[in-house]
């Protein structure tokens, strides 16, 4: 015989332990921990070198999930990762912090964001106990191309301090026909960042082709900088009128020269010329020249000179 009333209070016992299991699951699930951001910390707290540094964010609990965490730096000197991410069921994640040098004491903070909370680290830094000096100068060579006698040509040349030590400049000197410096009162002691400035002068006396050399002597190191210019010398550039009538047809030109004021006039080109300009490379700075010219007609017969043209040279 079933006995039924057994079998009905049976499911009514089961029935009210399932029902205590499932609340018991709700229960948990609601005093479950958030997952959160804990704390953010890196190996080493001072730095007076670059380098390195080992660092990791830590969650409150273990995720069950994928988790990204937000990083960032307030100084440039030291860079970290744009951000990590956490994988499942892990508490923590690593990252690396770069370290670079700085020439006064100060701090970096290290941020770590999640879910709107932020977690920081600070790291102080401090320079190098090893600095050292560095010199950089503007121009690798100097070229003074084509400079007229006696005209004098001047280009500036920078030297800078870049290193992390005062940069001490102790000589300067040039080699060289035609080439001198001035400026900066040398030895000269250049704080980093800094810098001064030396004059080079092309200066050259005869016509012709010249190079030298300007050699930087500091203690940081030494530079050769070669230098070159041409020395050109003084031209006069001469034009006129063919003659307005002539018996024969003009057929070239003769161009006679003297010191201003001589009466005296020797031809100055070497053969007869056809257009009726000429240029004399053959003249001196700081004189003045008298011209005269003179038509060659098809006959060969040559004109009286034309009147003076007076010429002062630079």
């Amino acid at each position: 015989m079933i006995d039924l009333k057994t079998i009905f209070s049976n499911r009514k016992f089961l029935l009210a332990s399932y029902a205590s299991i499932l609340a018991f699951i709700a229960a948990a699930a609601a005093v479950a921990p958030a997952q959160s951001l804990d704390r953010i910390s890196c190996v080493a707290k001072t730095y007076a070198s670059t380098g390195t540094d080992t660092c990791r964010a830590f969650l409150t609990t273990t995720n069950s999930t994928h988790l990204y965490i937000a990083l960032s730096s307030n100084n440039p000197a030291v860079t970290v990762p744009s951000g990590v991410t956490v994988s499942y069921y892990a508490g923590s994640k690593g990252f690396t912090a770069n370290i670079g040098s700085v020439t006064k004491p100060q701090t970096a903070v290290i941020t770590a964001r999640l879910n709107g909370l932020s977690k920081s680290f600070t790291i102080s830094l401090a320079p190098s106990s090893t600095a050292s000096a560095g010199m950089s100068i503007n121009a690798k060579s100097i070229g003074f191309g084509s400079v007229a006698l006696n005209s004098p040509q001047e280009q500036s040349l920078r030297i800078s301090s870049t290193g992390t030590a005062p940069l001490i400049v102790n000589s300067a000197a040039v080699s060289g026909t035609g080439f001198s410096i001035s400026g900066a009162a040398l030895p000269a002691t250049i704080n980093p960042g800094q810098s001064i400035s030396l004059q080079v002068l092309f200066d050259p006396l005869k016509a012709g082709t010249f190079s030298g050399q300007l050699s930087i002597v500091s203690n940081a190191s030494t530079a050769s900088i070669p230098l070159s210019g041409n020395g050109a010398s003084h031209q006069v550039e001469l034009n006129w009128n063919a003659p307005a009538a002539a018996a024969d047809p003009i057929v070239a030109y003769n161009v006679y020269r003297a010191p201003s004021g001589a009466s005296s006039f020797a031809r100055v080109n070497s053969s007869p010329d056809s257009s009726p300009t000429f240029t004399d490379g053959t003249v001196q700075s700081g004189t003045a020249y008298d011209y005269r010219v003179t038509s060659l007609d098809s006959a060969g017969l040559e004109s009286s000179p034309s009147n003076k043209i007076s010429v002062i040279v630079p």
